[in-house]
């Protein structure tokens, strides 16, 4: 994942994966996890000068096409 893209707030997610966040001034980066097309948020603090940054691109398990999710009440 190009890990050098900062994305701002309104930003729609390119890829699903883990986003390292990065605040203005107030907080130490943190990180995320972010699905595919969500919207990036506003930081309550520091508003639209939050960053992210993609670091691992992932994909929900759900969408594997190999794997196979097991009913819950399955024995």
């Amino acid at each position: 994942m190009e890990s050098s893209a900062r994305l701002r707030s309104g930003n729609l997610a390119p890829r699903s994966g883990i986003y390292r966040v990065h605040h203005y001034a107030h907080r130490v980066p943190h990180t995320v996890i972010i699905l595919a097309g969500t919207v990036l948020p506003r930081c309550k603090r520091c508003g639209d000068m939050v960053k992210f940054v993609p670091i691992v691109a992932g994909e929900p398990v759900e969408s594997d096409v190999d794997l196979v999710m097991a009913d819950v009440g399955a024995a």
